[in-house]
């Protein structure tokens, strides 16, 4: 994968951002969990040194006058500072992404007391922003089916790219999940395959006896690949690559699958993987699942997240409750 450009926060808070970067680290947070904390603070001093207001401020002069100078140390720091950032986020992007501006800010300011460089954090009396209930969008069915189909060849590809989509939809395994995996994590026979989750915990996922079919073929086209002994990692690239595929190649190839499928037009957006998660969530819990297992299974902490998919599933149950008693006919 192509490495980005970043533009740096000026220099004092960069150092700082990455000094946190190595704390973060060490504190074993993922790749990704550290570059949505830093990126988020990074972003919020290259504002800082020149803000702009929200587009649809009726007075923007009169909006920004309410911005603090921008600060020169973290001793500096106003709850104006962090209001306004978090008011433009809220103007410019999602509900969740804001919510995730203001998460990643908090942390900054905790680091920043335990390095003794603020006294009080300047969010204390800062509410998060209000992120509305939305049902996690799933992936019907049948649109699924169409994206199988479209992988049904017995080429090395075709045998691959089913296995993969199988195992995301039928498990909910995160995209860094599944695309790590090892052939040893395969378990034909117990029908689990093992990952490594956030934070290096190991749990095992259970998979349906389809998925295990479609792995099944996977490995014996895989023993075929000219470099299947150089590599550990299950999923292969093309004959002619050496290296596995990794979780950008993953992107591309359900990118790939879905608008072959047709994903514009049945989704309004383009197919990846943690649409799988939604869907393995869902169906899960739509088919009597409980809400503790459901947790263990993805790896999840905290109740919070199962709920969610625990009252998508149910506003489901009840519109078919709905269908079938048909309280319209009694009219």
């Amino acid at each position: 994968m192509r490495n980005r450009v970043l533009v740096p926060a000026p220099p004092a808070w960069q150092a700082l951002i990455d000094e946190w970067a190595m704390t973060l680290e060490a504190e074993n947070k993922s790749p990704r969990t550290i570059r949505g904390y830093t990126d988020a603070v990074r972003f919020f001093h290259l504002w800082l040194a020149d803000p702009v207001a929200p587009p649809n401020v009726e007075d923007p002069i009169a909006w920004l006058a309410l911005v603090p100078a921008e600060p020169a140390e973290p001793a500096d720091y106003e709850p104006n500072h962090y209001k306004r950032w978090i008011a433009y986020r809220i103007a410019t992007t999602s509900p969740g992404n804001a919510h995730n501006n203001y998460r990643a800010l908090h942390a900054w300011g905790v680091w920043l007391m335990d390095e003794d460089e603020l006294d009080v954090h300047p969010m204390a009396k800062l509410k998060p922003p209000h992120v509305p209930d939305q049902p996690p969008p799933v992936t019907p069915v049948d649109f699924m089916k169409n994206v199988l189909k479209d992988c049904q060849g017995k080429d090395f590809m075709s045998r691959r790219d089913e296995a993969i989509i199988r195992l995301i939809w039928d498990t909910g395994g995160r995209l860094a999940e599944i695309a790590n995996l090892d052939v040893a994590d395969v378990d034909l026979q117990r029908r689990v395959v093992e990952v490594v989750g956030k934070g290096g915990k190991r749990r095992g996922l259970p998979f349906s006896p389809m998925t295990g079919k479609a792995l099944a073929r996977y490995l014996r086209a895989r023993s075929r690949h000219p470099h299947a002994a150089d590599a550990n990692r299950l999923w292969l690239g093309e004959f002619r690559r050496r290296t596995p595929l990794s979780d950008n190649g993953i992107k591309i190839m359900l990118r790939r699958r879905g608008r072959a499928a047709g994903a514009s037009e049945a989704l309004g957006r383009n197919l990846h993987a943690h649409l799988g998660r939604h869907f393995q969530s869902h169906n899960f819990l739509a088919e009597g699942g409980n809400e503790g297992d459901l947790m263990l299974l993805n790896g999840w902490t905290t109740p919070q997240m199962a709920r969610r998919y625990g009252r998508s599933a149910a506003t489901s149950r009840a519109h078919e409750s709905a269908q079938r008693i048909r309280v319209g006919d009694l009219l």
